[in-house]
């Protein structure tokens, strides 16, 4: 998670300095261009750029690296991939489906709304559908079944992240009208983005586990994990 919270804060500063910058030099000298972007970053936050860049004990080098870390990016098309980052998130379901819902092809929406974890916060907005129909047994009395979907992330200062989803629930334990369901082999891919996550791509797995409500589903808590296998971000 800490390994998150320094890339997203690297994410963040560069998203700043279009602010910081009110004169920025000549898109053609790249040389250039990168340096004033590396101290507009430094100026944003000295703290955390030294966090997220510096690579000795005293991070004093943090300035280097980012300059030749920016001036790779621009030289391979002006974008940068991070990888394996995980974040975790809790929330509630919002909506359960229709009555009857398992029976129809259509399948039965659960929908969850909710908060992420770590410094940057911010909030994420998941529907999947679930076609009960094409299930098959558990091993412990109950049912799996394919289930696909999206997922909004929304990252103050930063834009939206939008990922579609697949994967298979599972109740855990045997079949009920209000039981506990998991997933535990998700994956998706980024499918759209806004602000600094405009043109974004990326892949990743991710888990869930949803408790009972008071009567049903609804109400339910809702803690997810996902981790980016790859994401990257246009500069």
């Amino acid at each position: 998670m800490k390994r998150l919270i320094l890339l997203m804060g690297a994410v963040a500063l560069v998203a700043a300095t279009t602010a910081l910058a009110a004169r920025p030099p000549s898109p053609g000298r790249s040389a250039q261009n990168v340096a004033h972007m590396c101290k507009a970053l430094r100026a944003a936050n000295p703290a955390l750029f030294k966090a997220t860049w510096g690579k000795n004990a005293n991070k004093r080098n943090a300035y280097g690296k980012c300059v030749a870390a920016h001036a790779r990016a621009k030289h391979h098309g002006g974008a940068f991939t991070l990888h394996n980052l995980s974040l975790s998130s809790s929330g509630t379901v919002t909506g359960a489906g229709a009555a009857g819902c398992e029976s129809t092809a259509a399948g039965c929406a659960l929908s969850s709304f909710g908060t992420i974890a770590g410094a940057f916060g911010g909030t994420y907005s998941t529907s999947f559908t679930i076609f009960w129909l094409q299930k098959t047994p558990n091993g412990a009395g109950g049912f799996c079944a394919p289930a696909s979907g999206a997922t909004t992330l929304t990252i103050p200062g930063l834009g939206t992240l939008t990922k579609s989803e697949q994967g298979t629930v599972c109740e855990v334990g045997p079949s009920g009208p209000n039981v506990r369901h998991t997933m535990t082999n998700g994956t998706f891919g980024v499918t759209a983005g806004t602000g600094a996550f405009t043109g974004a791509t990326g892949l990743g797995t991710s888990t869930f586990d949803q408790k009972p409500g008071a009567t049903s589903a609804l109400g339910g808590a809702v803690t997810d994990s996902e981790t980016f296998s790859s994401l990257t971000i246009k500069l």
